[in-house]
C-alpha cells in the first residue's frame, strides 16, 4: 500500500496499517485515517500535575466555592482536529464520547511540536474515534487540517458521596468544569432561607395555640430573641 506523506509529499510504502508512524524522508509524525495521512502533532505539557492542583484550588477560591480534597488526578492525551481555512479555524474533537466540559477548548494558536514518544511521558492517550477525519476531508473550505494531542489533568474532587470533575488544560492552565460544587454565597443563602421558613412556621404556631393576642406576640417576641444569634451565624456563613 502506498501513501503520500502529508507533510513532505513523499510516497511511502506502508507495510503496516498502523495508525500513527513516522515518514522515512522528513520524520515527520503522522496519523493515517482512511489511507490519508495527517501531521501528527503535539501541544508539549508546561503545567505540572502540582500547578494543575494548585489551579483549580485558584479557580474553586474566585468562584467562592470551599475548598474540596481531590480524589484523583488522571493525565491524559485527548485527540483535536486543527482544521483550517482561509475563513475558518476550527477545534475538533477526534475522539467519542465528547466531555461537554471540553466544548469550549479551542486550540492555541502556535507551539506545536511533532509527536514523538517520551515528550508527554506519564500521559494516556486516547485513541482517535474510527475514521474521525471523514466529515471534515471533501469540504471545500478547508484548505488543512492536523491532528493535535493535547495534554490534560482529569481531576476528581469533593467531600460529598458523588465526586465532581474538573478539566486542567496542561498547556495552558485553564480550568474547564461543566458542574461543580454550589458557591459558599449560594450554600449560605439556602441555609439562611430555610432557617426563614422554619422560623415563620414556629410564628405562626405559637401565633394559632398561645391564648390572647398579647400572650402569643409575648411568645413570639421571645422566640425571635432566642433565634437572633442562630440567624447571625447562618448569615456570616456558620452553622447552627
Amino acid at each position: 500500500m502506498k501513501i503520500r506523506c502529508a507533510n513532505c509529499s513523499a510516497q511511502i510504502d506502508l507495510e503496516r496499517d498502523d495508525a500513527f508512524f513516522v515518514c522515512p524522508y522528513c520524520a515527520s509524525s503522522l496519523y493515517l485515517d482512511r489511507a490519508h495521512t495527517f501531521k501528527s502533532l503535539l501541544l508539549p505539557p508546561a503545567i505540572t500535575e502540582t500547578g494543575a492542583r494548585d489551579q483549580l484550588a485558584h479557580e474553586l477560591a474566585t468562584r467562592e466555592i470551599p475548598p474540596a480534597p481531590v480524589k484523583g488526578v488522571q493525565k491524559i492525551l485527548l485527540p483535536y482536529w486543527g482544521v483550517r481555512g482561509e475563513a475558518l479555524q476550527e477545534t475538533i474533537p477526534a475522539y467519542s464520547p465528547e466531555y461537554t466540559a471540553l466544548q469550549s477548548f479551542r486550540l492555541p494558536a502556535a507551539g506545536a511540536v511533532f509527536y514523538q514518544d517520551g515528550l508527554a511521558a506519564g500521559f494516556e492517550p486516547v485513541p482517535c474515534s474510527e475514521r474521525s477525519s471523514a466529515r471534515w476531508e471533501e469540504r471545500p473550505d478547508v484548505s488543512s487540517f492536523a491532528l493535535y494531542r493535547v495534554p490534560f489533568y482529569k481531576i476528581t474532587y469533593g467531600s460529598g458521596a458523588v465526586p465532581y470533575t474538573a478539566w486542567i488544560d496542561g498547556v495552558g492552565g485553564r480550568t474547564f468544569a461543566d458542574v461543580t460544587p454550589p458557591s459558599a454565597s449560594t450554600a449560605i443563602t439556602s441555609r439562611f432561607l430555610k432557617l426563614v421558613v422554619a422560623l415563620f412556621l414556629v410564628f405562626v404556631a405559637e401565633a394559632a395555640l398561645v391564648p390572647g393576642f398579647g400572650l402569643s406576640l409575648l411568645a413570639v417576641a421571645l422566640t425571635a430573641a432566642a433565634a437572633f444569634p442562630l440567624v447571625r451565624r447562618y448569615a456570616a456563613g456558620g452553622g447552627p
